[in-house]
C-alpha cells in the first residue's frame, strides 16, 4: 500500500491526537481543551498557587523549606505556593509523616477555609446552609460562601455540600464573584486563566512525527507508566500476603477493567463510596465485567451459566469490602469470592498499600485467603483494588 505522508487528525482517536499534538509542540486550541482545563479538578498545589496570586502582589520563596516534607519536590513551579501557604495554615501537614499532599483534590471546605486565611476574612458569618454541622471544622468558614454567593447551587439550594470537589474553573468563577463585592482586593499583576476556544484544522504530521511522539511517550526516564504503578501496588500487596503466609494474587484484566471503570466514575463525578451514586456496588460492577461468568467448557451443567440470580438470593450477605458465596445447583460447586478497595488522594503506591494495610477493613481484603486474583484501577488521585476468585470445583 502506498504510504500516506500526512495524517488527517480529525479521524484519529482523541488520546492518540493529545499525544502527537502535545510531544510534537504542536499548540492545542480547541473548546473541548478548554473545558477540560476548566472542569478538572482542582489540587491543594493550584488552590493555594490561585489563592495567594489573587491575594497579595508578592509571594517569599521559602521553597529550602520543602526538605521538610517529603511529598514536595523544590523544583516544581507551584512548591514556593505550597510551602508559603504551610506557613500560613492554608495547609496542615499530616502529623505521623509530614506529607502535604499537593496533588490531593480539595472539598468547598477546604478552598473557603483556604480563602479565608488567603484574604484574611472574618469568620462565622451567619448563613443559611442546612448541612453544616455547627461543631465541624470548616463551621466558622461555611458563611463565606453564602454572603459572597460562591457557589450558585448551594445559594439555590441551601445546602453548601462541604464534601464536594472544587473544579478549577468553579474556582476561579468564585474568585470572579468575590472581587465583584470587594474590587479592590485584586493584586495589579493577577489574572485570570484564559484559553484559547478555537477548533483544531487539518493540521499536516507525518508518520515520523506520530513515531516520534509515541517514543517519547514511553521513554527511559519519563513519569511511571500506569501498568509500572500497578504491577507495584501488585507486588506490594502479595508481599504483605507471603509475609502472612498466604499465596500471591495474580493480575486478572477483568478485575482491573471493572477497578479501572470505577477509579475513573469516581474521580469523574467527584464522590468517594463502594457504591455509585445510581446505587451499584463492587458486586455489580465486577459481575458487569463478566468475571462472574462461567467457563462452559469447564462445566458441562447447564443450569449454572447465569448466576445473577445466586448473587440477588445471597445480596444480603454483602458487605462494605468483600462477598463470597456458594451453589449446589450444580455436580460442578461454582465457587467465588469478590471485595474492593478504595483510596483517594495518596501520591504513589507505597503510600496508598500502607494506608490500606492500616485500614482494618482493606487489611482484612488484602490478607483474605478466599481471594486468588487481583485488579487495579487508578485515575487522578483515586485508587481501586478489586479482588476475586472464581472456581469450579
Amino acid at each position: 500500500m502506498p504510504q500516506a505522508d500526512t495524517i488527517d487528525l480529525m479521524r484519529m482517536h482523541p488520546f492518540m491526537l493529545a499525544v502527537v499534538l502535545l510531544l510534537s509542540g504542536i499548540p492545542v486550541h480547541t473548546a473541548s481543551a478548554a473545558q477540560s482545563y476548566s472542569e478538572r479538578f482542582l489540587t491543594r498545589a493550584g488552590a493555594v498557587e490561585l489563592l495567594l496570586k489573587a491575594s497579595r502582589e508578592v509571594i517569599p520563596d521559602l521553597t529550602e523549606n520543602a526538605e521538610f516534607y517529603p511529598d514536595v519536590v523544590a523544583a516544581q513551579p507551584h512548591t514556593k505556593y505550597v510551602i508559603y501557604a504551610t506557613k500560613l495554615k492554608m495547609i496542615d501537614p499530616e502529623p505521623e509523616r509530614g506529607l502535604l499532599f499537593p496533588y490531593r483534590s480539595i472539598s468547598r471546605a477546604e478552598f473557603l477555609k483556604m480563602m479565608a486565611i488567603a484574604f484574611g476574612l472574618p469568620s462565622h458569618i451567619p448563613h443559611s446552609f442546612q448541612d453544616i454541622e455547627e461543631e465541624s471544622w470548616y463551621a466558622p468558614f461555611a458563611g463565606i460562601a453564602s454572603y459572597y454567593v460562591l457557589f450558585n447551587d448551594a445559594t439555590n439550594s441551601n445546602k453548601l455540600i462541604p464534601s464536594m470537589r472544587v473544579s478549577q474553573g468553579e474556582a476561579e468563577r468564585a474568585l470572579q464573584r468575590f472581587f465583584l463585592i470587594e474590587p479592590d482586593r485584586m493584586p495589579r499583576n493577577f489574572s485570570f486563566t484564559t484559553i484559547e476556544e478555537k477548533p483544531v484544522s487539518r493540521i499536516k504530521v507525518t508518520p515520523s512525527i506520530v513515531k516520534n511522539a509515541i517514543q517519547k511517550l514511553f521513554k527511559k526516564g519519563e513519569a511511571a507508566r500506569p501498568d509500572t504503578t500497578r504491577h507495584e501496588i501488585i507486588a506490594l500487596l502479595n508481599k504483605a500476603r507471603t509475609e502472612a503466609n498466604l499465596p500471591a494474587l495474580t493480575e486478572n484484566i477483568l478485575l482491573r477493567i471493572s477497578a479501572q471503570r470505577h477509579a475513573k466514575d469516581m474521580f469523574q463525578r467527584g464522590y468517594f463510596s463502594h457504591t455509585t451514586p445510581e446505587g451499584l456496588d463492587y458486586v455489580d460492577r465486577i459481575r458487569a465485567a463478566n468475571y462472574m461468568d462461567v467457563d462452559e467448557s469447564k462445566c458441562g451443567c447447564q443450569t449454572v451459566f447465569n448466576l445473577n440470580p445466586l448473587v440477588e438470593i445471597s445480596r444480603a450477605a454483602t458487605t462494605p469490602d468483600s462477598f463470597t458465596t456458594q451453589t449446589e445447583i450444580c455436580g460442578c460447586k461454582p465457587r467465588f469470592a469478590v471485595g474492593e478497595n478504595i483510596a483517594k488522594g495518596q501520591l504513589t503506591p507505597a503510600q496508598v498499600h500502607e494506608d490500606w494495610m492500616n485500614s482494618p477493613g482493606h487489611r482484612a481484603n488484602i490478607l483474605n485467603p478466599q481471594f486468588e486474583e487481583v485488579g487495579i484501577g487508578l485515575f487522578g488521585d483515586v485508587w481501586a483494588q478489586n479482588f476475586g476468585r472464581m472456581k469450579i470445583e
